[in-house]
């Protein structure tokens, strides 16, 4: 199959923001009185929902703050989602390529959509994308609204698009919308976890890509995006 259209999800497939969400996080949990986590413990919940994240860590007794923490950290990390993050390597040039081929490329993440434009704008990679879909006014993966916004909006085939993420929740979500998946195991799963969820494809770095896509292959030896 030939695929024309590639839709991505974000953190952790693009970007590495794990630690600029996990501190926030962080700031959150201790500004309530937890006080148990470390940074690299919420690597793992990157990619659910605040309210999902929430539920997992806190512990029981304190459910009822669930709401109250999410809005702590959409006030907290806005004007901290840029401190540490960077593109994964090969992320630009591969992308690049993907472009200059004629595929048409978007983003569609659980992440509101100021806030991808916001980080898209920083690496200056806006103008690569078609369409960057945040999840406002649509339930979250791994339900397909926010791949079927993409495709309908864009009126895509969707036998020649592929859903590339970091999560269980993109595969899940890439196969209830009828288009191929993509698993990156540089994000928050390994290839054994990710494989549990059935994904077409697994990848360890990003420009594995562009074999699957009928592109020329590219070293990350050749990319210069700083770590």
């Amino acid at each position: 199959m030939t695929y024309t259209n590639v839709i991505f999800d974000f953190d952790g497939t693009i970007t590495d923001s794990k630690r600029d969400i996990a501190r926030s996080q962080l700031w959150v949990l201790n500004q309530l009185g937890v006080h148990s986590y470390r940074e690299s413990d919420l690597y793992r919940h990157i990619g659910k929902t605040l309210e999902e994240t929430f539920a997992d860590v806190l512990p029981p007794r304190m459910h009822s703050r669930i709401k109250e923490a999410a809005e702590l950290y959409a006030e907290y990390y806005p004007g901290r989602s840029l401190q540490t993050t960077t593109l994964f390597p090969g992320v630009r040039e591969s992308l690049q390529r993907m472009r200059s081929r004629g595929l048409h490329l978007a983003v569609a993440s659980t992440k509101r959509g100021p806030g991808i434009l916001r980080a898209t704008n920083h690496f200056q990679i806006t103008e690569l994308f078609d369409r960057l879909q945040g999840s406002e006014g649509l339930p979250f993966k791994p339900d397909p609204a926010v791949i079927n916004a993409v495709i309908d909006g864009e009126k895509w085939d969707r036998a020649r698009t592929i859903m590339v993420g970091d999560t269980g929740m993109d595969i899940l979500a890439g196969k209830g919308a009828g288009v191929a998946t993509c698993g990156v195991t540089y994000g928050s799963l390994s290839a054994a976890e990710l494989r549990a969820f059935g994904p077409d494809f697994i990848i360890d770095e990003f420009p594995a890509l562009l074999p699957i896509l009928g592109l020329p292959p590219l070293s990350l030896a050749s990319t210069h995006e700083p770590r």
